[in-house]
């Protein structure tokens, strides 16, 4: 235990400024979407303005998928590590590679139980003045949220697997932000070639009748979203993705300098 705890104190110490820089963006981020609590936004609406209970999902989605990425991010310690050589030196320390990809999943669970806390302390305050039970839907939005960017850190950390030196990370960077940039214009000319296809006709209908779809998809959508069936699936995606970030955490630490 006591390897753990300094292995631990270790990664939470090396990122402590980054994350009070996180949550100072997630709190003020929050406290910004408390505003219409403050000046009275749930008394009784006037006609025409939004109901009350689309602007509590607008709001604590905003946030909830805010702490979501915040909390799934990349903390930046592999890539210092490379930087600053300690990544080579670690080779001959006693934790094993395994122990130390256990640390680094620990600590990711951490950041992801304290945004989640606050997430839920912030729909909390909103379920209770708007009188309307948000809390599933909190969940598997901040759930999604941490799995998707989980998904982006495993391939990040994947490929940062291959750097040895800082010079590697040079290339590594320069590589991933082309094909990153590559992969953005592929969709984007993919998008605009589909709605081509489309044609005037397909506009047109979207024009005269896109409001009522839109909302009764949009009503579709929050009522899936909130289910027990997606709970159920976004914690099963979570379980496996977790799984895949302590394989590659572990890979990661097993490899020696040729």
């Amino acid at each position: 235990m006591k390897l753990y705890r300094s292995l631990i104190y270790r990664e939470l110490r090396l990122t402590r400024k980054r994350c009070f820089l996180m949550l100072i963006l997630f709190l003020l981020l929050a406290l910004l979407m408390l505003t219409p609590i403050m000046l009275g936004g749930f008394s009784e609406p006037a006609e025409g303005e939004d109901a009350p209970v689309e602007m509590i999902l607008l709001f604590v989605g905003t946030v909830v998928l805010t702490g979501g990425f915040l909390a799934g991010t990349n903390n930046g310690l592999q890539k210092a590590d490379i930087s600053s050589g300690w990544k080579r030196y670690s080779f001959i320390l006693p934790p094993t590679a395994k122990q130390q990809a256990v640390s680094d999943l620990l600590v990711k669970l951490f950041y992801i139980l304290l945004f989640g806390l606050l997430s839920a302390a912030f729909a909390m305050i909103y379920s209770i003045m708007g009188d309307y039970n948000a809390f599933g839907l909190m969940l598997n939005i901040y759930l999604g949220a941490v799995c998707i960017v989980m998904l982006i850190d495993v391939v990040y950390s994947y490929i940062i697997m291959l750097a040895k030196s800082k010079k590697d990370l040079g290339v590594i960077g320069v590589a991933a932000f082309l094909g990153a940039g590559l992969i953005i214009k592929v969709v984007d000319l993919f998008t605009a070639g589909k709605d081509l296809l489309k044609g005037d006709n397909a506009a047109e209908q979207s024009a005269e009748g896109g409001a009522l779809i839109s909302d009764e998809a949009f009503n579709r959508f929050v009522t899936a979203l909130g289910s027990g069936k997606t709970t159920l699936f976004v914690a099963a995606a979570f379980a496996v993705i977790c799984a895949l970030f302590f394989f590659v955490m572990w890979r990661s630490h097993e490899r020696r300098e040729p």
